[in-house]
């Protein structure tokens, strides 16, 4: 079975980590025996004409031992829904190009409709080629979106022979959306071994740790707010704060005015492999994010074997349950710190052992994988391949 794989945002000069979710997913299964070649639409805004140094046009290379095509060349038509149609014609180019060196495609997988499940409803229907999309974004919120790309994207997703979204807020959305019954959750993978088991402790602080963009929507003013009426007049206890954005000075005079600043560390941006220490460093995980697709913070903590707190913002729900952590309601200051107060107290039902083991089970790369061929798979008992 080949699959052609087409990732909405990618890997580039610029942004050497961008969309790695999607290339690990790519690589899981290009590990079970599947077939991938990545097909990529990278577009470059017009911000960085006469500052690459690359040329337009199709390209070639293995990448991280996944067979990679890239159609590189600027959006000269930004923000309108007619550059859709110049996206299509670079993706025709490497469809043609894969089919030629590479075979015929069984199927394609678009990660995300905006902007690569565009062009491939695109090329399923001008191919005939059966397309499976999984939905990582919302519609309603997010940054890139508007109202002129809305019908190229729900042509999309009825175009799909199948559709998948990583959680079961973003299912709700997209059936309204879609009317679509048949939609399917499957939530992101992790790889383990970049997160290993928790450290022992060393000292007798208890440390919570919240790592996202400082965005209002992560709410990490609540956080703030509920940890000062919590531990404000307690020793031995600490808020970590891991990433930065356009918040971080007024999350931080936040800090000063309830009083907590000696307690609270701003970390800034963090690495990858920062990112994993402090998951296994620290006592507790916390974000009270506003809104989630998926929220895969969340199991690096619990791979790490660190309980969790989170809220009832779309995606927290499927990963949280009361054998990892606590869930509370969005924006409830009093909630989030009585959850606080409590994991402190019962911290020692959390085994970080049988934590890790839970989070493998639902979110290693062979499980999700397996899931995703099982798609694979309905696709050609139904005669569509």
């Amino acid at each position: 079975m080949h699959i052609m794989f087409i990732p909405s945002w990618y890997a580039n000069e610029r942004n050497k980590v961008h969309g790695s979710f999607f290339k690990e997913q790519a690589l899981a299964l290009q590990n079970k025996g599947v077939k991938i070649t990545v097909a990529y639409n990278e577009i470059w805004p017009l911000t960085l004409i006469n500052k690459v140094k690359e040329k337009s046009g199709l390209y070639f290379n293995i990448e991280d031992n996944l067979r990679t095509y890239r159609y590189k060349n600027y959006n000269f038509i930004p923000k309108s829904p007619l550059m859709f149609k110049v996206f299509n014609k670079r993706m025709e180019k490497l469809f043609k190009e894969i089919e030629k060196k590479e075979g015929k495609i069984d199927i394609i997988h678009a990660q995300s409709s905006l902007w690569g499940g565009i062009s491939a409803a695109y090329l399923s229907k001008k191919f005939n080629v059966p397309l499976v999309i999984t939905e990582h974004s919302s519609v309603e919120r997010g940054p890139y979106i508007r109202e002129s790309y809305i019908p190229s994207i729900v042509d999309s997703y009825n175009t799909a022979k199948k559709l998948i979204v990583v959680g079961n807020g973003l299912k709700k959305e997209l059936k309204k959306l879609t009317n679509r019954d048949d939609i399917k959750v499957i939530g992101n993978l992790i790889h383990f071994s970049k997160f290993p088991l928790k450290d022992k402790k060393v000292d007798n602080k208890f440390r919570f740790f919240s790592l996202a963009f400082l965005e209002g929507e992560k709410g990490f003013d609540t956080l703030i707010k509920s940890f000062s009426k919590a531990f404000k007049n307690m020793d031995n206890y600490e808020l970590v704060i891991g990433g930065d954005g356009s918040q971080r000075k007024w999350l931080e005079s936040l800090a000063f005015e309830e009083g907590i600043s000696d307690k609270v560390t701003f970390l800034g941006a963090l690495a990858r492999e920062d990112v994993s220490k402090w998951m296994r460093k620290v006592d507790v995980f916390v974000l009270p994010s506003r809104y989630e697709t998926f929220g895969v913070v969340y199991i690096e903590a619990l791979a790490s074997g660190t309980p969790v707190i989170g809220t009832f913002n779309g995606g927290a729900e499927d990963i949280i349950t009361h054998d990892n952590g606590y869930i509370v309601d969005i924006d409830d200051i009093d909630s989030l710190a009585r959850a606080m107060k409590d994991i402190t107290i019962n911290k020692e039902k959390f085994v970080p052992e049988k934590l890790r083991e839970d989070c493998f089970k639902r979110y290693s790369p062979d499980i999700i994988a397996d899931k995703i061929i099982s798609v694979y798979k309905d696709i050609v008992e139904e005669g569509e391949v």
